[in-house]
């Protein structure tokens, strides 16, 4: 990847966050994440880490017209919305983030996603589904060592129209594989020659596997290497450290409506319309237009 120098400074912000914001007390907790929440820039991203981002496989690029936060479909397993992701021919997109860097593998207790695959226009495989992806780092040396996945397909049976809930864990038992398992020989960096390994197996063979810290890139992949485009949902990402879990639930929102620019549309219980701001009744809502124009 070609971003490192965009993001050296996020390994200590987000070294110093160490889940710290989570209350030692609390077990789940839930992140509701609205479009205006998602980082547009890398340097949105060295400011917060802890944003989410379409991203551009293909062109290392944050790119939020990749994708769109929308309602349903059916019934998401979080509220109302999900964010959805659609891909043309070739292309690779991404619901991203930064926010895990360093976290060893062994000290993950969760790791969820639910996907919903739909069958229209969908010209390819019916088994095809967004998977998880990150920057791992097997020894601790925090260098680029390509990245390890979970695939749905390789782990469960893909059903389309449907909300599917995918454990990346499953026990120890989930099946990831290395992207750099061709270009070394097809064998894993210890020369193990099985293409995809058990979690459990990889947190034992590799006792310093983590997330990498300088380049934390972990995202949920829409899209393949063949001439096919689709649609896929995505929301409930559920992350995991030492017991305390942390929810992501992908919501649209309430858009907001307003400010007003004329008193007239304060009248007629206008007013009451308007949440951006609020207003408790016209007189309110008409002194904010007039302090407004005199500025």
């Amino acid at each position: 990847m070609n971003i490192y120098t965009k993001l050296a400074a996020l390994a200590t912000a987000t070294a110093a966050l160490a889940f710290t914001a989570v209350p030692v007390f609390a077990e789940v907790t839930t992140v509701v994440v609205h479009p205006e929440d998602m980082a547009t820039s890398f340097a949105d991203v060295v400011e917060n880490p802890t944003s989410w981002f379409f991203y551009n496989d293909e062109t290392d690029t944050i790119d939020n017209s990749l994708g769109a936060f929308v309602s349903g479909p059916a019934v998401p397993p979080l509220g109302n919305d999900s964010v959805q992701l659609t891909v043309v021919g070739t292309q690779r997109r991404n619901l991203a983030t930064y926010q895990f860097a360093g976290v060893k593998l062994a000290d993950v207790t969760e790791l969820k996603f639910s996907t919903y695959n739909t069958s229209i226009d969908n010209g390819g495989s019916a088994d095809r589904s967004a998977y998880l992806n990150f920057n791992v780092d097997f020894n601790g040396s925090d260098t680029w060592q390509k990245r390890l996945a979970f695939v749905p397909r390789v782990n469960g049976v893909v059903v389309q129209d449907s909300w599917q809930e995918w454990d990346a864990l499953s026990g120890g038992t989930a099946l990831w594989w290395w992207s750099g398992f061709a270009s070394n020989g097809n064998m894993w960096p210890d020369g193990n020659t099985n293409e995809y390994r058990t979690w459990n197996d990889l947190v034992t063979s590799f006792p310093n596997l983590a997330v990498r810290t300088t380049d934390p890139w972990l995202g949920l992949r829409v899209g393949e290497p063949y001439a096919d485009g689709y649609t896929e949902n995505l929301d409930a990402f559920k992350f995991g450290v030492n017991g305390v879990t942390t929810v992501f639930d992908f919501e649209k929102g309430i858009p907001l409506v307003g400010p007003p620019t004329d008193k007239n549309a304060c009248k007629l219980n206008g007013w009451a319309s308007f949440n951006n701001p609020v207003f408790k009744n016209q007189g309110e809502c008409v002194s904010f237009v007039v302090s407004h124009k005199a500025q």
